[in-house]
Formats: structure tokens, sequence, C-alpha cells
């Protein structure tokens, strides 16, 4: 897999998994250390994720909508492979 893949991949993979974090905490799973460790994690995720936005400023709406995408695609992938509820 090219690094281009594995970038694109985590652009669609990480927003999601710091909005499942959240939501657990939201939902008081997590007990209050591994809540903090979360919460750090989550808001790396979302420093990541507005870094990578920033790398092309002309590009950031297509890759935003782009990104958009993947998330939903891999949101429902999750669903459709693991029977969550």
């Amino acid at each position: 897999m090219t690094k281009t893949k594995k970038l694109v991949a985590l652009t669609a993979f990480l927003p999601v998994l710091a909005d499942f974090i959240e939501d657990l905490n939201d939902q008081y799973v997590f007990k209050q250390t591994l809540k903090r460790k979360a919460n750090i994690l989550a808001d790396e995720i979302q420093k990541v994720d507005r870094e990578i936005l920033r790398i092309d400023g002309e590009n950031a709406g297509k890759i935003f909508d782009e990104q958009i995408q993947l998330q939903i695609l891999f949101r429902q992938w999750i669903e459709e492979v693991i029977e969550l509820e």
C-alpha cells in the first residue's frame, strides 16, 4: 500500500475513532484514568485532522468533502461487518 493510500485511510479512520471515544466518554464507559487518556487521544487525533486539512489550503474544501465521504463509508463498513446493535 502506498503512503498516500495510508494517509487517506487515516483521514477516514482517525476522526471516526475520535468520535467513538467521545461517544463512549459521554456514555460513562471509561473510568476516570482511562477517560483522561481517551480524551488526550481524541484531542491529538483532532489536531492531526486539522493539520492534514492545512497541508493543501487551496484544496481544503475538496479534501474535507472526500474525507467526510470516506468516514461515512467507513462507518457503514463497520455496521456491516460488526453487528453492533
